[in-house]
């Protein structure tokens, strides 16, 4: 036999024998639920990796410190608390480009920040193999507390300000929703706090807040307020007037058709009448906010000397309007803010102020604003003086 057909024979043989093999092993791999056909081969291949966590980093105080607006502070220093966030080696947290080195958990870091008078400009970056992941830049304003400089003023005297503003209402209260009043509020607190001899921590604001806010925040004033005090509240929002009890209501977030909901007239006087503040000014961009005053005396324009005023215990309202209703498009709260700002006398009674905001407010709108003393809550002749900051 010749090689040729030496290796016909032997190729033959092999597949003889495959074939034979794959007949036999045929059963088998279908009883164990394997398809015949073509063996598919599965390649390993290599995981994918986890997306990298990127570390954070956030001021926790001051929480009032926010990027893009100016922090207004009377404090030369103040305290900085920074959290990392996916924390990881080898990260640095530096503060004006001064690295801070954080406290026993590892995560948190505190560091004192001194201000120079004027603006300030405050970076917090997170730093890692030197370059830079984030930061976070701010803006503070730093002015140096003010001394009362009035002759006639008690010197230890404060200004306080509890600002009210309501947006948003219930549907159940049949009131619709406002666009002004939370707006009028944010620029009123910052003509106070900027100009005025105001303390930006002894403002307090409640925006679309409920009615029992208005009256914790009411008890926490009359904690805080000492005799020589000055304080100034402002609402503005929708009012309510229940005309067989001749009784006027502001009507807060919560507020529903049920009077029991509604904050009345009377709690405010009657927190005005036991305030221990020897001046207290009541504003009201509402309807129906003229209900507050006394019968009597309302329209008293009589000159009197700032010594007197201030000296004399005093219990004044300024409201947008009388026992009327007042639109949404009232330009009340506007009009207040904008005599604020252009004000250049350094004192600057409440009555005076009024007389700055009646011409305007009657040439834009259909109500007339009103200025008084607060029925039976003790008023003395005095006056709210609005004092500038030199």
């Amino acid at each position: 036999m010749d090689i040729l057909n030496c290796c016909i024979m032997k190729t033959t043989t092999i597949k003889l024998f495959l074939s034979v093999g794959l007949i036999m092993i045929a059963p088998v791999l279908k009883s164990q639920g394997i398809k015949s056909g073509i063996v598919k081969v599965q390649v390993n291949t290599i995981p994918e990796q986890p997306e990298e966590i990127i570390p954070g980093i956030q001021v926790l105080e001051p929480r009032t410190l926010k990027i893009g607006e100016t922090f207004l502070t009377n404090l030369q220093s103040i305290p900085l608390v920074i959290k990392l966030t996916n924390a990881a080696e080898e990260l640095k947290v530096l503060v004006n480009n001064v690295e801070v080195k954080p406290i026993a958990n590892g995560d948190i870091f505190t560091h004192t920040y001194n201000l120079v008078e004027g603006t300030n400009s405050l970076y917090v970056s997170l730093i890692k193999d030197g370059k830079e992941l984030k930061e976070l830049a701010y803006t503070v304003l730093y002015t140096e507390p003010v001394k009362n400089l009035s002759p006639f003023a008690t010197p230890d005297g404060k200004y306080y300000a509890l600002i009210i503003a309501n947006n948003t209402y219930n549907e159940n209260s049949g009131m619709m929703s406002l666009n002004r009043p939370i707006a009028d509020a944010t620029a009123l607190k910052e003509v106070l706090a900027t100009r005025y001899t105001f303390d930006w921590n002894n403002i307090m604001t409640l925006y679309d807040r409920s009615k029992m806010d208005v009256e914790v925040s009411l008890e926490e004033l009359q904690k805080r307020v000492r005799l020589e005090d000055n304080l100034l509240i402002f609402y503005a929002g929708h009012g309510k007037m229940d005309m067989e009890a001749d009784i006027g209501y502001w009507l807060l977030s919560d507020a529903t058709r049920s009077r029991y909901t509604w904050l009345s007239n009377s709690t405010i006087t009657d927190f005005i009448k036991v305030c221990k503040a020897r001046h207290v000014l009541l504003i009201a961009d509402a309807c129906y906010a003229g209900s507050i005053y006394s019968s009597r005396g309302m329209m008293d324009n009589a000159s009197i000397a700032i010594q007197d005023l201030i000296k004399s215990k005093s219990r004044k309202a300024i409201t947008s309007g009388g026992t009327t209703e007042v639109t949404d498009k009232s330009k009340f709260a506007e009009i207040l803010v904008e005599q604020l700002n252009t004000n250049t006398d350094q004192f600057l009674p409440s009555l005076q102020l009024y007389n700055l905001l009646q011409k305007p407010v009657l040439a834009n709108s259909m109500t007339s604003p009103r200025w008084g003393p607060i029925n039976n809550v003790g008023d003395d002749n005095g006056d709210f003086v609005f004092i500038l900051k030199q």
